[in-house]
């Protein structure tokens, strides 16, 4: 094989340079349209962890009003139930007033007894539920 029949033409250089710098100019164009996008996902991020503690604060309450509702038809009960089994006629008054009173009395203490339970329930599903969220976090 000879050399010299091999015909070789070098290409002009200016066309190599333009196609690098038409190149050049798509990749800054693509990094701008990166950075829009990134910026976009981050007040999405934003957004999405702003509704999830508000979320979990609606949950704690709607646990609260739950429990709250539970106590309050454990307490109807026990004074319905109290009531049928007293075996007292109504209207019926003992010497001192007694029967009249009690009542009155028992449910006192029924209610005082049910926000203690009440407190007490609560604390325990809230540290509950916040466990869960450090857990799910």
């Amino acid at each position: 094989m000879d050399l010299a029949e091999i015909r070789h033409t070098p290409r002009p250089p200016g066309r190599r340079e333009a196609g690098n710098v038409a190149l050049a100019a798509k990749i800054v164009a693509l990094q701008a349209e990166i950075a829009q996008l990134e910026a976009r996902a981050a007040g999405h991020r934003a957004d999405f962890e702003r509704e999830r503690e508000r979320t979990d604060r609606l949950m704690v309450e709607l646990q609260q009003a739950i429990a709250e509702t539970i106590a309050a038809k454990e307490a109807t009960a026990r004074l319905e139930g109290f009531l049928r089994t007293d075996g007292r006629t109504p209207g019926s008054i003992d010497s001192h007033g007694l029967v009249a009173r009690r009542p009155g009395h028992l449910a006192a203490d029924l209610v005082a007894g049910d926000r203690k339970a009440f407190r007490e329930q609560s604390m325990s599903s809230h540290s509950q539920l916040a466990g869960e969220i450090v857990r799910q976090k």
